[in-house]
């Protein structure tokens, strides 16, 4: 199970433009969505945002804790990025109970010496950077560790249906994707040898006219 994420947010009263003076002072506007409830309007410190996301912890299950309210469960279901700076502009939560199913994309984190590599000189492709699974909310781990040690040869290949699931996981990445695989090293072929083209041979200097 994965670690237990907290992050305090503060109620926000401020919309649209306005938005542009909390980005200044440091705060992300955000808004809590789901459960047949009213959106909730919030603000969440930028930098602690940043820490969370650098963590990979935005994937996992969040309890927001907003003062003299409840605290919520919830996942991060959209993020805002300025398209110039890359930057946050706005988050979107989405409310889940700790007990429901949900669907989500768990990183691979892959372990171990492939042979095939080491012993027959072959190349490592990373094909696959996440599975999609349904598990309860309060289930969803940070990553799934992937042993490559059986890829023993050139076109060895690990399938979505390889990678071991933590109890109550359901696989939704189709079972016969390709997760990881040898392929023989690239041999770069000798380039042809130019063809050199016959020289003709210089016309002889013709001879001075004679003065008469």
């Amino acid at each position: 199970m994965a670690h237990q994420v907290v992050l305090d947010v503060s109620p926000r009263t401020v919309k649209g433009k306005a938005n542009k003076r909390l980005r200044k002072q440091g705060l992300l506007p955000a808004n809590i969505y789901g459960h047949k409830t009213d959106p909730t309007p919030i603000q969440v410190d930028a930098l602690t945002f940043d820490h969370l996301r650098r963590q990979h912890d935005t994937r996992n299950v969040i309890t927001l804790r907003l003062a003299n309210s409840p605290e919520q469960t919830v996942l991060v279901r959209h993020v805002q990025h300025d398209p110039l700076t890359g930057g946050v502009l706005h988050i979107d939560f989405t409310r889940v109970d700790a007990r429901e199913r949900i669907e989500s994309k768990v990183p691979l984190r892959f372990q171990g010496n492939a042979p095939g590599v080491k012993m027959q000189g072959g190349v490592f492709l990373h094909l696959v950077e996440a599975l999609a699974v349904t598990c309860e909310a309060a289930d969803i781990v940070e990553h799934l560790d992937v042993d490559i040690s059986g890829l023993t040869e050139i076109d060895s290949v690990l399938h979505a249906r390889d990678i071991p699931l933590p109890p109550n996981y359901t696989l939704v990445t189709d079972p016969d994707e390709p997760i990881a695989k040898i392929a023989a090293p690239r041999v770069e072929e000798a380039a042809p040898a130019a063809e050199v083209a016959p020289v003709a041979p210089a016309p002889a200097p013709e001879a001075a006219p004679t003065e008469e």
